[in-house]
Parts: structure tokens; sequence; C-alpha cells
């Protein structure tokens, strides 16, 4: 969707230069955004599905975790790409441990009604905004400020745990009400993170600068009212590599 998304953009783009300010939407630093996005979404997506699942005991649920174990290490692999392998490693310490598997223990805590656990899986997930929005803030030369990387992140996961209570508690209107609030909030990354990666990287982006608002074209998308520039910019860092890199090769894990 977003390849299509892409040609659609670039044919309105071309009917209409002078709407948009004879801006291209094929510049490394746009791809950059659209690719930032696009990693955000997926993650939101399996994520807010992969609790679902495991609340309802869904025989498929396995499959929604070995998708998750992919996006993660597209994750990795990207931010090697762009911060080595220690950054890599860094990386996948803090989204795993205090991230992923507490999203995990947050639903069996759920299940069995655990509000010891379900407090302590939110407190990780709380530690995880702070811990990973300080790891983009160092990355990025800050370039993208701690402070904010660790409220858009803290913002993310409240969106995936009310996405998640509302769904376990039958408020099936709710949830989807919020997965869409919190599937457009994903969006902000592109020109947030996207801005920040090009900050620190002048050379690899030059006479690509961000924008600093999109067009308000009407045709969907995050609303104004939605759209935190910096929600879920953590997600997005590492997709830098999609841009560049060949075939991630990705190890289905066993089903235990």
């Amino acid at each position: 969707m977003f390849t299509i998304s892409k040609a659609l953009s670039n044919a309105i783009v071309t009917q209409m230069p002078d709407k948009f300010d004879n801006t291209k939407v094929d510049t490394p630093a746009a791809d950059l955004r659209s690719s930032l996005n696009s990693l955000a979404a997926e993650h939101f997506a399996l994520a807010t599905m992969g609790m679902e699942k495991g609340f309802n005991g869904s025989k498929d649920y396995d499959y929604v975790s070995w998708l998750e174990n992919a996006n993660t290490a597209d994750f990795k692999a990207a931010i090697g790409s762009v911060y080595g392998d220690e950054g890599a490693a860094q990386f996948e310490k803090i989204w795993q441990g205090d991230h992923i598997n507490a999203q995990a223990e947050l639903v069996s805590a759920q299940v069995k009604g655990d509000e010891a656990g379900e407090k302590a899986a939110k407190d990780k997930l709380h530690k995880f905004a702070q811990e990973f929005g300080t790891f983009l803030g160092t990355a990025t030369d800050g370039n993208l400020p701690t402070a904010d990387a660790q409220a858009a992140i803290k913002a993310h996961e409240d969106t995936v745990i009310k996405t998640f209570e509302q769904y376990a508690s039958g408020d099936y209107a709710g949830s989807y009400d919020t997965y869409r609030e919190g599937y457009k909030l994903m969006f902000g990354v592109g020109q947030a993170l996207g801005e920040a990666i090009v900050k620190q990287n002048p050379d690899k982006f030059a006479e690509t600068a961000m924008p600093t608002a999109m067009p308000k074209t009407g045709m969907g998308g995050a609303s104004d009212s939605t759209m935190n520039p910096l929600t879920a910019i953590y997600i997005a860092l590492g997709s830098l590599a999609v841009l560049t890199a060949g075939v991630i090769l990705r190890k289905k894990p066993v089903s235990k």
C-alpha cells in the first residue's frame, strides 16, 4: 500500500507542481519518511493483533509472534546499519526485555486476573519508554530531544495498552477506535525521526531537507487532532537501512 501511495502522490505532485511548491516525492528524505512510517505502522498493527490473539488463545498466535520477530529483526539490522553492531545490540536488549516481552506478560496477567502482574507489565512498558527515549536522544546526537522521544514513546505504549484493555473488556467499538488513533499516531514518525536523521547525516541527504509540515490534501491519514509528530519515533530509527540494504534474512523460531 505504501508503493501505491507513493505512485499516486507522485502523479498528483507532478500534476499540480505549484500547489506542492515544486517538490518531489522521490527524494532520499521523502523515501526515508515513508519507510519509517511503514515500519512503525507494521509494528503497531502486529503488537495489538498479537496481544488480542494471545488473550483469545488463538491457534494462529504463534504466527503473529513470528511476524513480530521478523519486524524486530528488521529494526535490529537497520539500527546496526546506522549505528553499528553495538548500537544494534543495545536496541535489541531494550526492545525485547521491557517492550515485546512486557506486552506478552500483560496479556498473560489479564487472562489470569492477576492485577499485580498487570501493573508490573505496565511499569515495564513505561520504563521502556524512558530507556528507549534516552537511547534515541543519544544516538541522534540530540537532534531528537530525549524528553520528547520519551513522551512520544509513552504515548504510543499507552495507546497499545488501551486498545488491548478495551478489547479484553468486550468494548470492541472503543478498542477499534483507539486502534485507528494509535495507528495514525505512527505517521508522525517519518517527519520527526526522519528530520533528526537528515540533520545528523547532512551529506547523505544533501539538498533533501524534510518539509516543516505535510500538505493538507484532505485525502486521509493522520489529522492534526491525533498526530503527534514525535509519536513512536523509536520504531522507525532503523528503517534508514531499509532504503539501502538488500534482503534481510529472517529465521522463523520454532513454536514451543
